[in-house]
């Protein structure tokens, strides 16, 4: 069983179709703060175990489900995006931080992008720590895991995607461009940035204008500045 901690990411488990083993509720949290655990519990009529311990991390609720089942393929994605008269998807370059990929996820959910594609090596997995940084939007997006980025970048573009990466030396500032309909963004890792040969596959690549000393954001924070600009022509 994997855990699933905190009052939202608990809220967004109940309404998805997870097979939910177990619901775990510290005695002495106040009900009114889970009336919605406890509706959405008794709707699918889970029994709810109160439990002395508060789990670390957990605001008082824990949801065990049999298996973390987040990822779908590339055909399935394709398919959905390309249904849309207007699609993002965000492509991750060996992120590291579980964190930082939870909150881009939270990102994307926001900003209305439902597919992310990232490398099934070397980047890292869904874990309980990603599912409660992404604060519930796992429950509304697609992970792909593909061998090869910079491969996927071009099997993208044939259908036609224009793909751009991010980097402090980039070509343009993010707000000068005129998007097209369907577009992908590149995220590197927090410390080396993209790959060379993926760096290579971009179309463009943008830069954020900073005005600070130490002149770098962190990758989700990037992330939530480009695709609140990227999604503004969507409908």
């Amino acid at each position: 069983m994997e855990k699933v901690k905190g009052i939202n990411p608990v809220i967004e488990v109940l309404k998805s179709d997870k097979n939910i083993e177990k619901l775990e509720v510290y005695k002495g949290i106040n009900k009114t703060h889970i009336k919605n655990i406890l509706d959405l519990a008794s709707k699918r009529n889970l029994k709810i175990f109160y439990t002395d311990k508060r789990d670390d991390n957990s605001q008082g609720v824990v949801a065990y489900i049999s298996e973390y089942n987040y990822y779908i393929e590339f055909a399935e994605l394709l398919e959905k995006e390309l249904a849309k008269e207007e699609s993002i998807i965000v492509i991750l370059d060996q992120i590291q931080d579980p964190r930082n990929f939870g909150a881009i996820i939270r990102s994307c959910e926001c900003f209305g992008v439902y597919g992310i594609i990232m490398q099934d090596r070397n980047n890292v997995k869904v874990t309980d720590t990603v599912v409660k940084s992404s604060t519930g939007a796992i429950e509304h997006v697609g992970i792909v895991q593909v061998t090869n980025i910079a491969d996927t970048i071009e099997k993208l573009k044939k259908y036609g995607y224009f793909v751009y990466g991010a980097e402090a030396n980039g070509d343009k500032f993010y707000y000068e461009e005129n998007y097209p309909k369907r577009r992908a963004l590149v995220l590197g890792s927090e410390g080396n940035g993209m790959r060379k040969r993926v760096r290579e596959s971009c179309d463009s690549i943008l830069k954020i204008h900073l005005k600070g000393e130490i002149n770098s954001l962190n990758v989700s924070v990037a992330a939530g500045i480009l695709l609140s600009e990227m999604s503004r022509g969507d409908k």
